[in-house]
């Protein structure tokens, strides 16, 4: 073959390569200029943050019921280091009169038993439940031994949870959280509050993209979902499921060996997001709630979920690989597509990015070769004479400048939110942030392709890539009321 013959075929190829990128972009941008006009069209102005929906409007819709016993589930393994001063600090947080927390742990795992053991020790409505398998398993296995122990202990004490929380060590709880939760459940069977990262200085580009990412997510996308589905995506934590839905899911789930009755799904990675999507059509009511509290908390003028999201790249990427594993690939092998056309529709947003991500690489490629030719081309004279990417004209041109609106809208969106919920000084690195996202999101897509094609060939268990947690100590505290502050 020709040098000639090599270096148009290399043009011709790479002109593919960025045409198939540039309708990926297309088509994903324009689905996600669906959500943003449902939103702004039909959501937005009477449910989610915009509202202003208040703890009293909240108290009044749902008959200002007693304070009624809720049970937090704190599932834990090697969290010794921060298990006890985080514990303590939700229980010098939390403004309600009856809460009994169960901490979950493993046999093997002695540092956070001695903590827990400690916390117990100190507070009497504290119960520590040894699981019955060494660790680590899986969050949902650490979740089932809890909620096995709930039970027993409802038994045991004559008392009757009206509802069970779901949340991390680490999270940082709005004091008003379980007063917001007893009376929601007036209103839902599942009520999920929104989950925001605590603030994060400029210059930490890792950290900080989980500020804009959830921001936007929760104040949009997820209300969306819960207005065309009835279905809100569990997010791990700030979830609190009511005794109906419970003994629902108990009714469609398996017993282990251990007579462990497997309310969440121990082969998911994101057994909130299962559990949310197999109550789906069973009579079971989800709801986000947007909620200002009476009066403001340390972090956030909403009663939100808060923590310190992974501040190293290959944290967050190891962090987002678990995400993607069990939303995109388990949840499509083992939720199927079922449900109405809405259903159908938000499983594609949750499964698209499985094909699409490689776009950005393809799209990246092109234009590296393509600029490779061009420098070829202007250091041999010889060389054959390269054409513009796309001739000037091409209607192709029209799908370019789309993509730059989109490109343009999504900046826009992820400006607002950010600047809606952490204030005008958080704005300079969003843009920066978001291509990091980009780069974050995408390497967790490939280290998760990797890991379940090695599960299909293998059968080998995805095990609990468990995420180091970071706790905010004094001088961190002090440095985000100060960006609070600054807000």
């Amino acid at each position: 073959m020709l040098v000639t013959d090599a270096f148009v075929l290399l043009f011709l190829v790479t002109q593919g390569l960025f045409l198939v990128a540039s309708y990926v972009f297309a088509i994903s941008g324009a689905d996600d200029l669906i959500v943003d006009t449902l939103y702004y069209a039909f959501v937005a102005w009477y449910r989610g943050p915009l509202v202003g929906h208040t703890e009293e409007r909240l108290f009044e819709e749902a008959g200002n019921p007693d304070p009624r016993p809720l049970a937090i589930m704190l599932p834990a393994w090697d969290e010794g280091d921060i298990l006890y001063p985080t514990v303590t600090g939700i229980i010098g947080k939390l403004d309600y009169p009856s809460y009994w927390i169960f901490i979950g742990v493993y046999p093997n795992d002695e540092a956070t038993q001695h903590a827990a053991n400690r916390l117990a020790a100190e507070h009497d409505n504290l119960r520590v439940v040894v699981t019955p398998n060494d660790g680590p398993t899986c969050k949902a296995d650490c979740l089932n031994s809890i909620i096995a122990s709930i039970e027993e202990f409802e038994l045991q004490q004559n008392i009757q949870f009206a509802g069970i929380v779901m949340q991390d060590a680490e999270d940082i709880l709005n004091p008003h959280a379980l007063r917001i939760f007893n009376a929601s459940l007036e209103l839902a069977d599942v009520v999920q509050l929104p989950v925001l990262s605590l603030p994060r200085r400029r210059r930490q580009f890792t950290a900080g993209h989980y500020m804009d990412e959830f921001a936007e997510f929760h104040s949009k996308e997820v209300l969306v979902r819960g207005v065309l589905t009835g279905t809100v995506p569990g997010a791990g934590v700030g979830t609190c499921y009511s005794k109906k839905a419970i003994e629902t899911a108990k009714s469609i789930a398996e017993t282990d060996s251990n007579g462990i009755t497997q309310i969440f799904n121990t082969s998911s990675l994101t057994e909130d997001y299962d559990l949310a999507m197999r109550l789906t059509g069973r009579g079971v009511t989800h709801r986000l709630l947007w909620v200002h509290p009476s009066s403001k908390s340390d972090y956030t003028n909403f009663a939100v979920t808060q923590e310190l999201f992974p501040s190293g790249l290959w944290q967050s990427v190891r962090q987002k690989t678990r995400w993607t594993i069990g939303i995109a690939f388990q949840g499509w092998a083992q939720l199927g597509w079922k449900g109405g056309i809405a259903d159908i529709y938000f499983y594609w947003r949750d499964r698209k990015m499985v094909v699409f991500s490689h776009a950005i690489v393809i799209g990246y490629a092109a234009l590296i070769i393509y600029w490779g030719l061009r420098i070829y081309e202007r250091l041999s004279p010889d060389a054959y004479h390269l054409p513009p990417l796309l001739p000037e004209g091409s209607p192709f041109w029209y799908v370019i400048w789309f993509n730059v609106l989109l490109l343009a809208h999504r900046l826009i969106q992820r400006h607002i939110w950010t600047g809606y919920h952490y204030g005008f000084r958080a704005l300079a690195p969003v843009t920066l942030r978001y291509f990091i996202s980009i780069f974050i999101n995408y390497l967790a897509m490939v280290r998760a392709t990797k890991t379940w094609i090695k599960h299909l060939r293998t059968g080998e268990v995805i095990g609990w890539d468990k995420t180091a947690h970071d706790y905010p100590n004094e001088k961190t505290h002090e440095e985000i009321l100060q960006m609070e502050q600054l807000k």
